[in-house]
């Protein structure tokens, strides 16, 4: 499931970007979901909010509210620094206040210039692109949690809590498992570092056998390590 959302206040520009997105339907095999709003609402707080799935934004700059397209985008980055982020607008001089404040803008277009053509061309781009999408899965009577493989770091073992820890980008969750019954639900970069903990091989930018820890790609640096493991690590 790809989900496109659409933020733009005039219908007809709405119209128009709709036209660009419904042929990509029969194109791809990614089922595709259009979302159209007009201004920033609860509704489209959830769904950036929700990181289950792969997203493209479409962003109006210029929105009848107080929020513009770019203040979205910043709250989008806030906890989603995956989804794709395309912007439109009428107005040519806000190209580089966009560059200057939003990281990871995928294009600036403006609509008087062959808008339909340079969305589509972006479009086409974003969903020909690989896109890792595995995930965890796990549901009980208090928790249902869907999380991108891609966005934990580590998992440990809580031993006040007697529970797994689940640390990610963003989050923490905690579950009932244990740390054997879980490896076999991940993929070959998930590896265990030590007995109480497993990690995303592909976030450790550093070992430190010697002291006993790892450091991620984000700094963070975890005291979970131990040479046991070190052969199947390397």
């Amino acid at each position: 499931m790809v989900k496109i959302i659409v933020v733009d206040d005039e219908q007809k520009e709405q119209e128009r970007i709709k036209n660009v997105i419904d042929p990509l339907h029969f194109k791809y095999e990614d089922t595709i979901k259009t979302m159209f709003f007009k201004k920033f609402d609860n509704k489209l707080i959830t769904e950036i909010n929700d990181l289950s799935e792969r997203k493209i934004y479409i962003l109006d700059i210029c929105l009848n509210g107080k929020l513009t397209g770019i203040n979205i985008a910043l709250k989008i980055r806030e906890t989603d620094w995956d989804s794709e982020i395309i912007f439109l607008t009428n107005h040519s001089n806000y190209e580089q206040k966009v560059y200057n404040n939003v990281l990871k803008t995928f294009k600036f277009i403006q609509k008087f210039d062959n808008m339909e053509e340079r969305l589509s061309q972006c479009l086409n781009k974003i969903l020909k692109q690989k896109y890792d999408n595995k995930t965890f899965n796990y549901r009980n009577n208090q928790i249902d949690l869907r999380i991108y493989l891609k966005d934990i770091l580590y998992i440990y073992r809580d031993k006040d809590e007697r529970k797994l820890v689940i640390k990610t980008t963003h989050n923490s969750f905690m579950i009932n498992k244990s740390l054997e019954s879980i490896l076999p639900e991940l993929d070959k970069r998930f590896k265990q570092v030590h007995r109480s903990c497993i990690a995303n091989i592909d976030r450790i930018s550093k070992y430190d056998w010697k002291n006993g820890k790892f450091t991620l790609d984000n700094n963070e640096e975890v005291e979970f390590l131990s040479k046991k493991y070190k052969d199947e690590i390397i």
